[in-house]
């Protein structure tokens, strides 16, 4: 029988053995604090040895960088109503419009600047004595309020005007032809269109041929029919060109182009 009076019994030996496991675990603690003691007194050192002073840990994001999506977010809240468009690469496409919209009957007036045209339109409006030029586009408009032009005028219809000016998609310069597209086409054929049709566009919609024109015309107007102004010529009908039906904007033929020589910026008016 054993008893626990000479430390041989049961409860002394289980005494015994968590005592020496408790010393071991006691021993292990006490060696791992001094390790990192020891850890952190050398990277202290370390970093006051270095010429940049002592380092301070950067926080880390547990996010990795692949996991992150990055989104575009819009600036522009408001569809602009006219297409941006490149300057073309070929030169004198203005003169080579100009002369041949002039010999089939067109008006051609050059501008330098948006204000130019507004000035050249206002003598124009002077000395036809017109009471009113009737736009649709938010484009003309702007141009209309920067430039303090018929600014304040309310009552006044396409009924009632002497001229409607607009914007175009091209102008062609081997033909001297003008491309519309399907709205700007369809007021002319209006029954009270007015007689003076004016259109104000830039160099950024010149185009050498037709087939070029039309191609960018496909390219932007998605399944829209593009329409053409040619003025002077007895085929008033629809045609086709490379399988693409074109319309005959037809309307009068008493046409101004105000070419402007910078950019038409695009309206943000809703």
């Amino acid at each position: 029988m054993y008893t626990e009076e000479n430390g041989t019994g049961f409860f002394a030996k289980m005494k015994s053995a968590f005592s020496n496991s408790e010393k071991i675990n006691n021993e292990g603690t006490s060696n791992a604090t001094s390790t990192m003691e020891e850890s952190t007194i050398e990277a202290q050192s370390s970093d006051e040895d270095s010429e940049t002073g002592p380092a301070y840990n950067a926080y880390t994001s547990r996010v990795s960088d692949e996991s992150v999506t990055e989104k575009e977010i819009a600036l522009r809240t408001v569809e602009v109503t006219a297409p941006a468009y490149n300057l073309p690469t070929e030169k004198d496409l203005d003169i080579r419009f100009a002369t041949k919209f002039i010999a089939a009957g067109g008006k051609f007036v050059f501008c330098e600047s948006i204000q130019d045209a507004i000035e050249n339109l206002r003598m124009l409006k002077l000395e036809n004595k017109w009471s009113h030029v009737f736009c649709w586009e938010n484009e003309i408009k702007d141009a209309f309020c920067n430039n303090n032009f018929q600014k304040g005028s309310i009552g006044f219809t396409i009924e009632n005007s002497d001229a409607a000016i607009s914007l175009c998609e091209t102008l062609v310069a081997d033909k001297g032809t003008i491309i519309l597209n399907s709205k700007q086409a369809s007021r002319r054929r209006l029954h009270c269109f007015p007689k003076t049709h004016i259109i104000i566009t830039d160099a950024s919609h010149l185009a050498g041929s037709e087939t070029e024109a039309l191609e960018k015309f496909a390219s932007i107007n998605k399944n829209e029919l593009a329409s053409i102004i040619q003025l002077g010529n007895c085929n008033n009908g629809n045609f086709y060109d490379k399988q693409r039906l074109i319309l005959n904007a037809e309307g009068t033929e008493d046409v101004y182009i105000f070419l402007v020589d910078e950019i038409i910026p695009p309206s943000l008016r809703p």
